[in-house]
């Protein structure tokens, strides 16, 4: 390798990750078509690191299409459930309608907040983030507000599927890493591991919801607006059908992007102190974090290093669009920009990532 070459590997990497944190945020026809610009910027990043294999693109294909050697994956399930929340929609909504008769939407919301996030380290977390945004859409709340608590709801189910490895690829391959002595990693390594974390974060997002929602009144005719944009503009098999195909592109780009970025975190990432860790951590906002999770966690670490870590990830994947499977599906159904997000996301998390941080390194719980 010509010399000097690495570091102009680096330099190309470190220019992408502004571009992909930049781009979206400067331009609006970059953040309308925010998919095929991540395809772009991975694409870019693949080329630059030599990073372009077969494998790689077998495995950016594939993935979105496939969990866990199954041939279910997330584009599936959104297709499939688009196609039937147009087809049954009305059904569920009279069926919500009547529960709001008797119990506060924000009561009803919460609970569900809670219940998926939990569940979806069970029934993962691409199905929990279909439910949860669909039936968030029929409650017919304000868009302001169907932002807000999507948002919450977003980081509860990205916590809560850490708990297993059937909830996300996050804790699927950090059990796989940590299946080897000492740990010797078991079906609940990451329950017992993470539990007094998760369930805490997942609490607080549901709380939080509920918080939004309490003063909710009866639907405006702002309201009503809103709500009927959202409709229209999912309310055909072909808007489902479009949707699941957008969200295939994001997760094909973010594969290759995630794997492009390997000497990024070898370079500067592996090896730091715990504490460091954590912070470098809240890159996942931006890069995959099942990739960060191949890269870094790893039998020689302490149990210490590899929980904090991980926390770490779990709560900044909240923070923008491409940082967890959650965001992607809940952004494209409902029509969230960049922006937007980061700028909800972003006072939402930060609070509770630093929070994490003290009780970790200060408190040492």
């Amino acid at each position: 390798m010509v010399e000097g070459s690495e570091d102009l590997v680096i330099y190309g990497l470190i220019a992408i990750l502004v571009a992909i944190l930049l781009g979206p945020m400067l331009s609006r026809r970059i953040e309308e078509n925010i998919g095929l610009y991540f395809l772009a910027m991975g694409s870019i990043a693949a080329t630059i690191s030599g990073s372009w294999s077969l494998s790689l693109v077998i495995d950016a294909l594939l993935t979105p299409v496939s969990l866990h050697g199954l041939p279910i994956g997330i584009f599936q399930v959104v297709l499939v459930a688009g196609i039937l929340f147009v087809k049954y929609g009305e059904i569920i909504e009279r069926a919500i309608g009547k529960l709001a008769t008797k119990y506060s939407v924000a009561l009803i919301y919460a609970i569900m907040v809670f219940i998926l996030g939990l569940a979806s380290s069970v029934i993962s977390v691409i199905v929990a983030s279909v439910i949860l945004v669909e039936i968030a859409v029929l409650l017919k709340l304000r868009r302001d507000q169907l932002v807000k608590v999507l948002i919450a709801g977003a980081y509860a189910v990205g916590a809560g599927a850490a708990l297993t490895p059937i909830g996300e690829p996050l804790s699927t391959i950090a059990v796989a890493k940590l299946s080897a002595p000492p740990y010797n990693a078991d079906f609940l390594f990451l329950f017992r591991l993470l539990w007094d974390y998760v369930i805490p974060i997942v609490a607080i997002f549901s709380i939080y919801s509920y918080y939004i929602l309490r003063n909710s009144a009866k639907l405006t005719e702002k309201a009503v607006e809103d709500v009927e944009a959202v409709h229209v503009t999912y309310s055909s098999y072909k808007d489902a059908v479009e949707r699941a195909v957008r969200i295939y592109i994001f997760i094909v780009a973010l594969v290759i992007l995630g794997h492009s970025m390997d000497p990024l975190v070898e370079r500067f990432i592996i090896g730091l102190r715990p504490e460091l860790l954590y912070i470098f951590g809240s890159i996942s906002a931006a890069v995959d974090n099942a990739t960060l999770v191949a890269a870094i966690i790893s039998p020689e670490l302490e149990l210490h290093q590899i929980k904090s870590f991980l926390i770490s990830l779990i709560i900044s994947g909240g923070f923008l669009i491409p940082g967890n499977v959650p965001n992607i599906i809940i952004s494209i159904r409902v029509g969230i920009k960049f922006k937007e997000w980061a700028k909800i996301a972003l006072p939402m998390g930060v609070p509770v990532f630093i929070a994490a941080y003290i009780a970790l390194f200060i408190l040492n719980l």
